[in-house]
């Protein structure tokens, strides 16, 4: 039985569950898979920031999780007020919210590489950093944050300078509102009044009812290749319920144009992108404005700026609706196919190898590992989410209104962000990650496994974590003020993780550019 061919067919899955498509069917050109491993493990109230925002108070979905702070503060002491329980409770609160936003943001603020080796797919939790530090998460990317190259851009590049009619200037107007607002917000420890930039209601609208379309595409896909290569039982659901699912689907786009502004967006964007291809000057002011006012106002837990970055749905973590991979016979398949893995979407890590990670500052082992039972299984939940910044605009660079100073090239050492190839693109900003694909209720079925687990125990509970592939058994939650222990079940035959994992980026590549335009006359 070959862990490697087991494995393979699971990445395969999670390869349907970020593209909606097959294993057999590559991605488009302008998109690229980063696995990482081991998975990072997160406890579902690390994304509570994105569901109301991380200035708010409790919603309803949170509202149990700020009563057991409160509950922690009053603890045995009926002496406490609870004015002061609760005043401590929301400075608890709010502290946590605004650390978890900090530390994704931090997160995804990066440049992935297109085929990242072994090393490169792992992630540390750097701690040397003193006051600074924060999370340094390494996992396919380049050695720059996006923030820091896409902010370079715009410092240092020169734009069209051709004048616009006073309808067109008008339009830009109307369409920029539709898609972005500046609004006033109450931080709900101070009560202090923040004016913040934020995508529109709009858009965000727009992107929840496309993540819904997607996710029901992906469920729909998933389904028809498990009943083509899966079990007799996958055959016979897909038989008798493949139509279901095919509906919901198409019921999901209908509401995308419905309910979602899809027209409307699409429409808008099409016509900045037309506006705006010759005439820059006001569009890329306003976008250094944001960048600018985020250096200002966005600080974080140690006084450092950050670039916001939330999720859409917000409430994934705490929602229903994943979708389910369950195969209790993977030791019947015994070939896989590779398109997944090569090219654009190479998984970069032995599929087949065990990784132990010590606590502390202990070191990795890898294990070959030998099964003597016939029987191996695996069961999780699976969903991808939206990574929205309401500071970055990539529609930028497919414009051919603009062409980059001196001073970047000297700086980067190219005068590209991205030389448009698909397999090596070369540049300063080749690609950005669009959306994450987590699991969550892992279980693996394998008495080997389980048995290797139980040698590792000890040193899982104080701290260590075994990954295969790119999912991982133990280990501990990471983020700003709170540190709590994972939780795993292990039995003589399975393990049982607890809590959710990301274990992949979507990203999209950067096209080839800048392309200036050579009808323009003038550059400022």
């Amino acid at each position: 039985m070959d862990l490697k061919n087991m494995m393979a067919r699971v990445i395969d899955e999670l390869y349907s569950g970020l593209t909606g498509g097959d294993a057999e069917i590559p991605l488009p050109g302008n998109m690229v898979i980063n696995f990482i491993q081991p998975g990072m493990v997160f406890h579902p109230s690390e994304f509570d920031f994105a569901v109301a925002g991380p200035f708010s108070g409790p919603s309803p979905l949170t509202l149990d999780f700020f009563r057991k702070l409160a509950e922690t503060i009053q603890g045995d002491n009926p002496e406490i007020a609870r004015e002061e329980v609760i005043k401590q409770a929301k400075a608890m609160y709010q502290g946590f919210l605004l650390g978890t936003w900090e530390n994704w943001s931090r997160l995804v603020d990066f440049i992935p590489l297109v085929q990242p080796g072994p090393a490169q797919h792992s992630w540390r939790l750097d701690r040397d950093q003193g006051r600074q530090r924060h999370a340094q998460v390494v996992y396919g990317q380049e050695g720059r944050t996006l923030s820091q190259v896409y902010g370079d851009v715009l410092s240092l590049c020169e734009v069209a300078d051709d004048e616009l009619s006073p309808e067109k200037l008008a339009l830009i107007q109307k369409m920029r509102a539709l898609l972005q607002e500046t609004v006033e917000t109450t931080d709900f420890l101070t009560g202090e009044k923040r004016t913040v930039i934020q995508e529109s209601r709009i858009l965000k609208t727009y992107a929840d009812y496309r993540t819904r379309y997607e996710n029901a595409v992906i469920d729909y896909a998933g389904r028809l290749a498990r009943s083509q290569s899966g079990s007799a039982a996958d055959l016979i659901e897909w038989s008798r319920s493949g139509g279901i699912y095919r509906s919901r689907a198409q019921r999901a786009r209908a509401d995308w144009e419905a309910q979602g502004y899809k027209n409307d967006v699409e429409r808008a964007q099409a016509v900045l992108d037309q506006i705006l291809g010759t005439s820059m000057v006001q569009w890329v002011a306003k976008l250094r404005s944001d960048v600018d006012a985020i250096e200002d106002n966005v600080q974080g837990a140690f006084g450092y700026p950050f670039f916001p970055a939330t999720v859409v749905p917000g409430s994934f973590a705490r929602n229903d609706g994943w979708t389910t991979f369950k195969n209790l016979e993977l030791h019947s398949s015994s070939q896989y196919t590779a398109s997944s893995r090569g090219g654009a979407a190479h998984a970069g890590f032995p599929l087949g190898i065990v990784n132990f990670s010590g606590g502390g500052s202990a070191g990795q082992t890898e294990t070959d590992l030998r099964f003597k039972s016939s029987t191996f299984g695996m069961e999780f939940e699976y969903t991808q989410v939206e990574i929205v910044r309401p500071w970055f605009n990539p529609g930028f660079f497919a414009s051919r209104g603009w062409r980059l100073k001196t001073e970047f090239v000297d700086r980067y050492r190219t005068d590209r962000l991205s030389d448009g190839k698909a397999e090596q693109p070369a540049g300063a900003l080749v690609g950005y990650p669009t959306k994450a694909l987590f699991v969550r209720n892992l279980t693996f079925h394998s008495s080997d496994l389980a048995g290797y687990m139980h040698t590792k125990r000890d040193d899982i509970v104080a701290g260590g974590a075994v990954a295969i592939g790119p999912f991982v058994v133990g280990g501990g939650y990471h983020q700003s003020r709170v540190s709590r222990e994972s939780a795993f079940d292990l039995t003589d035959t399975s393990i049982t993780m607890r809590g959710l994992q990301l274990v992949a980026f979507m990203s999209a590549l950067t096209p080839m550019g800048p392309d200036p335009s050579p009808n323009v006359k003038k550059w400022l």
